[in-house]
């Protein structure tokens, strides 16, 4: 396998090479938490996204300041597409829709506001020596993930995002099934939420990953080391304090990943 600086080139892995020890390239900076996965996502490098995005842009790829751009083919319904360019991120490869099959997930973006995250997915099967585009997603992040095989060798995203807005700061622990994939709410698997208000305060924060040795199950602790709540009237709606540590636990199943286990140190 070979090496080139901080990633493995994806020319490389068109030939026919195995990505499994693909050195993990930190895409963006964190503002409010710190990372809980070791991300596998890798940062697209201009010549890879030529080769990767040939089907799916206008000519070739343009370094802007603002990063690798270009513009996009008619690719019909499925490309969730608003300004006919995409700017270009990270990628992560895989088996996603088969156990046998090769995708690559492009991080990316295309117009979408803060309620689409300001981002989105393009999902490539490859065929022979090509790479066909299966379908573009707004608000569907794939920035900072890691991949799950399932017991049937198919692989899923771990994935997690951090956002901010209305005094709120959000971290995110979702699962992202290629095969099947849905909006954030659907696949979040836990969530970091802290802000201060009027009403109270609240400051949480997920720790590691910490997976069991045969990577078939994981879990992550939520801690809330902080929670005020106002005894005004307005207020009551703010409901009880959250356990000041809780532990999560899933397992890996054929279908995806399934919450097993939740538990919780008395509330002081």
């Amino acid at each position: 396998m070979e090496l080139l600086g901080p990633k493995i080139s994806l020319l490389v892995f068109v030939v026919g090479a195995h990505l499994a020890a693909a050195r993990p390239v930190k895409v963006a900076e964190w503002r409010y938490y710190s990372p809980s996965l070791h991300s596998q996502t890798q940062k697209l490098e201009r010549a890879d996204a030529d080769l990767l995005l040939a089907s799916v842009c206008l000519g070739q790829v343009r370094v802007e300041p603002s990063g690798l751009t270009c513009a996009t083919r008619r690719l019909g319904p499925k490309f969730e597409i608003t300004d006919r360019a995409l700017h270009l991120e990270a990628v992560i490869l895989g088996h996603f829709l088969g156990p046998d099959s090769d995708e690559a997930v492009v991080a990316a973006s295309s117009a979408e506001g803060h309620a689409g995250r300001w981002g989105g997915t393009l999902l490539l099967h490859k065929e022979g020596s090509a790479w066909t585009p299966i379908w573009y997603r707004g608000g569907l992040i794939t920035e900072n993930c890691e991949k799950i095989a399932l017991p049937d060798h198919r692989e899923v995203l771990l994935c997690e995002d951090e956002d901010s807005g209305m005094g709120h700061a959000l971290h995110d622990l979702y699962a992202v099934d290629l095969e099947r994939p849905s909006d954030l709410p659907q696949g979040l698997l836990v969530r970091a939420d802290s802000f201060t208000d009027q009403c109270g305060t609240q400051k949480q924060s997920l720790g590691q990953v910490e997976w069991s040795p045969d990577r078939l199950a994981f879990s992550i602790d939520v801690e809330t080391p902080v929670w005020e709540s106002s005894r005004e009237p307005y207020c009551r709606g703010l409901g009880e304090r959250p356990s000041g540590h809780l532990r999560v636990k899933f397992a890996i199943m054929n279908d995806g990943l399934r919450k097993v286990e939740t538990g919780a140190e008395v509330k002081r």
